[in-house]
């Protein structure tokens, strides 16, 4: 299997780092299957993930460890965050406001509360400018 595009890895792990602090915690992972889902994980399925891919065993997920994961578990066309990310930005001005953010998830799924959209939309927006911009670090 292909290793995924690094800037794609980092920009996917930094969505699950929502306190930036370069690890991803077990209430991480459950915060953002939430927002991303409407759903939580039972107790059983956040101890497999981690048996999976915390091969160090400290109860956190590295940057290391997420690679691993992404390049062994998760085939490289089901990524395409850039593509994804084009998607979004429907007026093409690279970046994603909240508004179109929110545009594209209404057509996907109305019934998905504007309080998960809020809530997703400030995971993406580390910086409070109101938009999310695809940039190569």
């Amino acid at each position: 299997m292909a290793a995924h595009d690094v800037h794609e890895l980092k920009l996917l792990f930094s969505l699950f780092d929502t306190n930036h602090d370069g690890i991803i915690s077990q209430s991480e992972i459950q915060k953002v299957i939430e927002a991303a889902t409407g759903t939580s994980f039972q107790p059983e399925q956040l101890a497999a993930l981690m048996k999976l891919v915390d091969t160090d065993n400290s109860g956190d997920i590295t940057m290391d460890e997420f690679t691993t994961l992404m390049n062994e578990h998760v085939q490289q066309k089901f990524l395409g965050l850039r593509e994804l990310f084009n998607k979004f930005d429907v007026d093409k001005n690279g970046s994603v406001d909240k508004d179109e953010f929110e545009q594209i998830i209404k057509t996907v799924d109305n019934r998905i509360p504007k309080e998960q959209i809020d809530l997703f939309t400030s995971l993406l927006d580390k910086n409070d400018s109101g938009s999310v911009t695809y940039e190569r670090e």
